[in-house]
C-alpha cells in the first residue's frame, strides 16, 4: 500500500473517522461501441429492448446508434457494484443478439 494512503488511513482510524469510509457508496458507468460483424460502428438502431433515448434507466442510448452507457445505481458494496454492471451488460448482450 503506499505510504501516503496508509498515512491517511492511520489518521482516520485515529480520529474515529473510518465509519465513514464504510458508508461511501460506489456507481459505475461504462460507456461502450456496438459495431458490426465486419468491425465497423454500428448504424443500425438501437434495439427497443434497451429504450429510446434517456428512457432506461441503466442504459443511455442518446449520443449516437453506436454509443452504449451503462450505469449502476450507486451502492456500498463494490462487489454488488460490479454484479449489476455485469446483468446490464449481460441484459444489453442478449438484446443485440
Amino acid at each position: 500500500m503506499p505510504r501516503l494512503l496508509e498515512k491517511r488511513l492511520a489518521y482516520l482510524n485515529k480520529h474515529g473517522e473510518t465509519e465513514a469510509l464504510r458508508r461511501i457508496r460506489i456507481g459505475l458507468e461504462r460507456e461502450a461501441l456496438r459495431v458490426s460483424p465486419e468491425g465497423q460502428l454500428s448504424q443500425r438502431p438501437h434495439p427497443q429492448a434497451l429504450g429510446s433515448a434517456l428512457t432506461h434507466p441503466q442504459i443511455t442510448t442518446d449520443y449516437s446508434e453506436a454509443l452504449l452507457e451503462f450505469v449502476t445505481p450507486p451502492l456500498t458494496s463494490p462487489e454488488e457494484t460490479l454484479r449489476r454492471l455485469d446483468t446490464i451488460q449481460h441484459f444489453t448482450a442478449q438484446q443485440l443478439g
